[in-house]
């Protein structure tokens, strides 16, 4: 193969690897009824009530906003030293969004900060339980147009929902970041996962 026609089939496939997240990215979790809040959220909320209320849901999802989304998620994984609640804080669960060193809620909880900070709602901004290899693990999850994305404190690449390998069990809800309701699988409907 020619050298120009090498370079640009290896253009064509990185164009594809970049846009490969957003065109199978239209899922979105589609959720249930009220379920019950995570402990660590509700001492959470007891410190932070700004960042526990219910809040305007807009009527259109917004865009993605991908190369947002990468770059909080990949400043806020560097930033933070994984180390557990037990060994940080003496105790099984302590969150918060404002820390060097943290577990994944708070990474989670950094990331929905940054967010809010760069001109996303709330009702956007979703932390999410759900189960990684059998192990309980908390994400952010984003919710726009194009489908719900994951930023992970286990990986660098933001993936959407259905790409992730996890397990989905319960989220904040979408109108009162206080309540929390069931994941019961997952939508190809926009309106479908409200």
């Amino acid at each position: 193969m020619k050298p120009g026609r090498i370079l640009i089939s290896a253009t064509l496939a990185a164009a594809a690897f970049l846009v490969a997240p957003m065109a199978q990215a239209s899922v979105w979790l589609k959720t249930g009824g009220q379920t019950s809040r995570p402990y660590g959220h509700v001492q959470y909320c007891s410190k932070n009530r700004s960042d526990c209320r219910a809040s305007a849901r807009a009527k259109d999802l917004p865009a993605a906003r991908l190369s947002t989304l990468r770059s909080v998620n990949t400043a806020v994984n560097r930033a933070i030293k994984p180390v557990s609640d037990i060994r940080q804080f003496g105790k099984r669960e302590h969150w918060t969004a404002n820390t060097k060193a943290g577990d994944c809620e708070d990474y989670a909880l950094a990331k929905r900060r940054a967010l809010l900070r760069r001109g996303f709602s709330a009702s956007q901004l979703l932390l999410t339980m759900a189960r990684r290899r059998g192990e309980p693990h908390t994400v952010l999850v984003v919710r726009t147009r194009e489908g719900d994305f994951v930023l992970d404190n286990m990986r660098q690449d933001v993936l959407p929902v259905n790409r992730t390998g996890l397990a989905y069990l319960k989220m904040q809800s979408q109108d009162n970041a206080a309540r929390w309701v069931r994941v019961t699988g997952k939508t190809s409907q926009a309106a479908a996962a409200r």
